[in-house]
């Protein structure tokens, strides 16, 4: 796999953004409507707003979102650490250039900038090294800025393990004190042979669920079975106040989708998010199911806790065909979660 995580920023509230990314710090927060074709998106409005999310540790990395500044301002738009140390990153300058950094050396300018006020999809593309390291800054399919055969690592590894939107504690400077709107975020490494570059600008839709689907055999949090899509179809999660459970392990649940309207050029993957908890004593599991051509193929089995977690899938391809996913294909299938033990 190489689509290691991605984030339309319409499923969930503020007070929910660590379910699904691995910390935030200052006030970032969700707005509903305020995102580029007017779903939701992320919103940091201050010095110290910011998200992280921790990834594998590799030497190569890339990342795309849409981004709405609403000034120009200088900061940081998107660091890469390594074990808490600044690896490298893309840096906004007041004029509305982007630089990109190794540490706080700038190792090249971009000629053009940016506009407040106006939505551009920002893509980074980079390779750590000492003397063979690559970047690739790119807005609307443009490189902004590059370079090759330089030294892109600041610390003692040559990878990076985490990605930070904005502002980066506990490492100080270059905050951003503008607000500016994120969407349509996509992050993949090159680890597998799939998705391993950058993928132009592209567009995240959440579709929630529209109906059960072949298999309901978890009971509802109304003691019911008949109706458990609608107990999983909120746009954001609503913890206790309707749900579906079982202590039966091999017990799943399955659920039609509403359509994608649009036809897209390329479907690059898809991802199913299952929020989950365990309520009882002992280990319990759960792993995502796809249902595609009349087949269901089970997700990889991901341990519970105590707390309400966004538990993510990620597929690449359509499991019944092996091939990317089509519109029609994507149309018909089913997603859903199991208990794995």
């Amino acid at each position: 796999m190489s689509l290691i995580f991605i984030d339309g920023f319409d499923h969930y509230a503020t007070a929910d953004l660590t379910m699904k990314w691995t910390s935030s710090s200052g006030a970032p927060s969700i707005q509903s409507s305020a995102g580029r074709r007017s779903t939701g998106c992320l919103r940091t409005s201050d010095s110290d707003d910011g998200v992280s999310k921790t990834v594998p540790a590799v030497a190569t990395h890339y990342i795309g979102f849409a981004l709405k500044l609403n000034a120009l301002a200088q900061g940081r738009l998107i660091t890469l650490l390594d074990a808490g140390s600044d690896q490298c990153g893309v840096y906004l300058n007041s004029d509305g250039t982007l630089s990109f950094r190794r540490d706080t050396t700038v190792l090249s300018t971009s000629a053009a900038a940016l506009s407040a006020g106006i939505w551009y999809y920002f893509e980074f593309s980079v390779t750590i090294s000492d003397a063979s390291g690559a970047y690739d800054i790119k807005i609307n399919g443009v490189s902004f800025t590059s370079g090759s055969s330089v030294d892109t690592k600041s610390t003692g590894n040559a990878t990076a393990n985490s990605i930070h939107i904005g502002y980066v504690a506990p490492i100080s400077g270059y905050a951003i004190n503008t607000q500016i709107d994120y969407d349509d975020f996509y992050y993949c490494d090159n680890a597998g042979g799939t998705n391993n570059s950058l993928l132009g600008d592209v567009r995240i839709d959440t579709v929630l669920p529209s109906g059960n689907g072949n298999s309901s055999q978890m009971v509802g949090s109304d003691a019911d079975s008949t109706d458990n899509y609608l107990l999983v179809d909120e746009a954001a999660q609503n913890g206790d106040s309707d749900y579906v459970e079982s202590a039966t392990a091999s017990n799943k649940d399955t659920y039609a989708f509403g359509d994608i309207s649009h036809t897209p050029t390329s479907i690059f993957g898809v991802q199913v998010n299952m929020i989950a908890k365990k309520d009882d004593a002992g280990a319990r599991s759960i792993c995502a199911v796809t249902r595609s051509g009349g087949s269901d193929t089970d997700g990889a089995t991901q341990a519970l806790t105590t707390s309400y977690v966004c538990y993510r899938e990620i597929r690449e391809t359509d499991p019944n065909t092996s091939s990317a996913w089509t519109k029609t294909n994507l149309n018909n299938a089913e997603f859903g979660q199991k208990v794995a033990a």
